[in-house]
């Protein structure tokens, strides 16, 4: 083994370690993989950059256009409905009809794209035969990566093959090379579907599935499908919330609920402001869990020292008070407490912060440290070190006795907080459970049998029976026993629904493009962004319906909306979301029918130009592209959003990689390691081992890099045999186009995971017999074809 070929090897190491972790976002993976191999002199300049002129890469970008301007201007709702109309009641012919309309478009389209279009016409179908989503979404997703498999613009990963096929023998694969392996594979995986897969799908509604914006008797119907979540309050006649402003009740942030209405006397207050007064003998119309109302009741708290004796009751579990000052240049200054991971990273809480003679309390999160700030801190004897040797602070010392009263306030208190053995928070993290930020009190120990914790992070799981010492303040006692106040009652809130005919309901999902991914609902400030509320969220199979204000939003997750009917419409237009419903959408105009003939006439002339050996592909669907923006089928802002730029940057920063395992000998390297062990079971050996690598990998590795790396792999290990080199690229290119097996292996899985209320293990069980299906109607196809 050469120096160059360990470096190579190294550096594919470490990319694919990172690509398995997503320690880093892959793009950025692929960067540091393009710089390593620069900087490393293991390909040169121009190899290095050549991978951003490269035709494969700019016939990616170009098609993500073209499929945008389709998408822009009607061209698949107008199949979309036309699907509908098709469809039919029989369970199998809606999944053939489904999965073949999804794989056509995916053919010319991008995959992801066409699931998104898909997807409201889908759950249409759905709801009105009365199927649960969870028999037709996974389908529907399957077949536009069915779709790709079929033509060379199908996906990406094709069209890496293609290239990398073209590097190494001179010629790559034409437009329709993958149609005759490809097709046969969409209708047998259709069949399978249709006939055997689909009674391992679920068969149980999600639940409150059925919303409707525009019909009222199913928006009614609705209502009862979501009663679990909707239940009734009772302000008694001598409860400290008398006279409180809902903002401060603590109703929402303490409970997880959402007061939908309030009846005062004969009447009912349907525009629930967070100003209004809450009076005695309100009843209060919310939406949340009455199991976890249920079991706040039975919380109990204790106090055991207030003020000054604080300090005294902590010092004898060695907890002591610290002050520090941030020093001058430390790295924590100018991040906030949350970013600094503060608690984590010093074990102990923060009181008070001093700066330039005024005094911070209360919730620190989101506070920007500065130089010269003094923090006041509580943590055990033995955590001093981990302050005084940071290097972050200066002029580090134990609060005296003296100063204590500075500190801890009156009106502080020292609390007991039991929470009785069958609470729901058994199991939840201290972060996932929201105590502390909700009562707005500090954990300062978990009491257990075997020992306390003291200063638990975020992390930290709560267990059955746990009893949990928190500092906060006499008004946090107030609040809980004002909470515990309120009445239980059964009130017919039927009536109000039905005179409230603006109010409605929609299902939504994150759009594959959607910037909220990874913001709570709080961080979102959602009710006033959108004028919405978020009834309830399912995600993997579960059904979340209290405390969501903190739930981070994942792709994949399905959202339970309800609010005016006008602002349930305008998201339709919103980017972030997809309404699951196609009745959102309006009924093309005459004009955007005009723009859907020229846009389709145009893909169609791309197509043409290609079949016709005219213009190399790359060069038709930058001419299609231009023609795209020049017609106004979608403005040329439009069409740089319509971008995935993570997996532009990923192929054009892994090219040279190819190139450098090709010509440092890396992959004759690792090609002579595989015809090793699959060499003496012949050419099937060699074939249907990279194909099973390549289709297991796919779960953890970005598929167009996989196809780099394995292509090139491929093919010196076909040199080695005397095989053809277009046979294993081939049979690479649809191992890590079938990508069935995790809901994470394609973001088409992810879309369609919490409106279908799918569980991981779904992906397992149909995405396991799905690509044995496809895997034995390829690989004999591949060696007729190229064998």
């Amino acid at each position: 083994m050469t120096f160059d070929i360990a470096a190579v090897l190294v550096i594919l190491a470490i990319s694919l370690v990172l690509f398995i972790t997503e320690k880093l976002r892959m793009d950025v993976v692929a960067l540091l993989v393009l710089s390593a191999l620069a900087i490393g002199g293991l390909v040169e300049v121009d190899e290095a950059l050549a991978g951003f002129s490269n035709p494969a890469v700019v016939t990616v970008w170009s098609m993500f256009i073209l499929s945008a301007g389709l998408s822009a201007t009607g061209v698949a709702d107008i199949i979309g409905r036309q699907v509908l109309k098709m469809a039919g009641r029989s369970e199998p012919r809606m999944i053939i009809v489904i999965m073949l309309t999804g794989g056509i478009l995916s053919a010319f389209m991008n995959n992801i794209g066409v699931a998104a279009l898909m997807l409201p016409v889908v759950m249409d179908i759905a709801r009105r035969t009365k199927t649960s989503p969870g028999r037709l979404l996974m389908p529907m997703a399957y077949g536009t990566l069915l779709g790709g498999l079929t033509t060379m613009v199908g996906t990406p990963p094709n069209l890496v093959a293609s290239e990398a096929l073209a590097q190494s023998t001179g010629e790559g694969f034409s437009l329709f090379s993958f149609s005759p392996i490809g097709f046969p594979a969409l209708i047998a995986g259709t069949l399978f579907v249709a006939f055997v897969g689909r009674h391992i799908l679920p068969k149980t509604m999600p639940e409150g599935f059925g919303a409707s914006l525009e019909d009222a008797e199913e928006e009614f119907r609705f209502a009862h499908d979501i009663e679990q979540y909707r239940f009734s309050l009772r302000i008694g006649k001598d409860s400290l919330l008398d006279g409180e402003p809902l903002s401060r009740s603590g109703l929402g942030r303490i409970l997880g609920l959402v007061v939908k209405s309030i009846r005062r006397g004969d009447k009912w207050i349907r525009e629930v402001d967070p100003a209004l007064e809450l009076a005695a003998d309100d009843v209060l119309s919310v939406q949340g869990r009455v199991e976890d109302f249920r079991d706040f009741l039975q919380w109990q708290a204790f106090e055991m020292a207030s003020g000054p004796e604080i300090a005294e009751l902590l010092s004898l579990n060695r907890l002591v008070l610290l002050s520090a000052t941030v020093r001058e240049g430390a790295e924590i200054e100018g991040l906030t407490i949350s970013e600094a991971d503060f608690g984590r990273r010093f074990r102990g809480h923060i009181i008070t912060i001093r700066r330039e003679g005024k005094v911070t309390r209360g919730n620190f999160a989101d506070f920007r440290i500065e130089a010269g700030d003094s923090i006041q801190m509580e943590m055990k004897k033995e955590s001093m070190d981990a302050v005084t040797e940071s290097g972050e602070f200066e002029n580090v010392a134990v609060i005296s006795e003296e100063s204590v009263s500075d500190i801890y306030r009156e009106s502080d208190s020292l609390l007991e907080l039991d929470i009785p053995p069958e609470s729901h928070l058994a199991g939840l993290t201290v972060a996932e459970s929201g105590v502390g930020d909700t009562l707005r009190m500090r954990i300062i120990a978990i009491g257990r049998k075997g020992g306390s914790i003291f200063f638990p992070d975020a992390g930290e799981t709560f267990r059955a029976g746990d009893k949990l010492l928190v500092h906060g303040g006499r008004k946090a006692i107030r609040l809980m026993q004002g909470l515990q106040s309120l009445e239980l009652v059964e009130v017919d809130d039927s009536a109000d629904l039905e005179s409230n005919p603006g109010e409605g309901y929609t299902e939504v999902t994150l759009s594959p493009r959607s910037a909220l991914a990874g913001k709570t609902l709080r961080d979102l400030d959602f009710r006033k962004r959108y004028g919405l509320e978020v009834l309830s969220i399912w995600r993997k199979g579960k059904s979340y319906g209290s405390h969501l204000r903190n739930f981070r939003l994942q792709f994949g997750d399905a959202m339970l909306l309800s609010g005016s009917t006008e602002k349930l419409a305008g998201l339709a237009d919103d980017g972030d979301f997809l309404v699951l419903s196609s009745a959102a959408y309006d009924e093309p105009e005459h004009h955007s029918l005009l723009k859907a003939w020229v846009s389709a006439f145009i893909m169609l002339a791309v197509v043409f130009v290609v079949l016709m050996n005219w213009f190399p592909i790359a060069i038709a669907a930058i001419a299609g592209v231009t023609l795209m923006i020049v017609t106004r089928c979608l403005d040329i802002e439009e069409a740089y959003r319509s971008i995935e730029w993570k997996s532009v940057f990923l192929i054009a920063c892994m090219i040279p990689l190819g190139a450098a395992m090709k010509e440092s000998g890396a992959a004759k390297w690792l090609a002579e390691g595989v015809v090793a062990v699959a060499g003496p079971f012949g050419m099937w050996g060699i074939v249907i081992g990279l194909y099973l690598m390549t289709a297991l990998a796919t779960t953890i590795v970005p598929t167009a890099a996989l196809v780099l790396i394995m292509s090139h792999i491929g093919m010196d290990a076909a040199k080695e045999l005397g095989m053809s080199p277009e046979l294993v690229v081939m049979a690479v290119a649809m191992a890590a186009s079938a990508s069935f097996t995790s809901p994470i292996s394609h973001p088409a899985n992810v879309l369609v995971m919490g409106p279908g209320g799918y569980r991981f293990v779904d992906y397992v069980k149909m995405g396991l017999l799905l690509a044995a299906v496809v895997m034995a109607t390829v690989l004999p196809l591949v060696a007729f074809f190229y064998g």
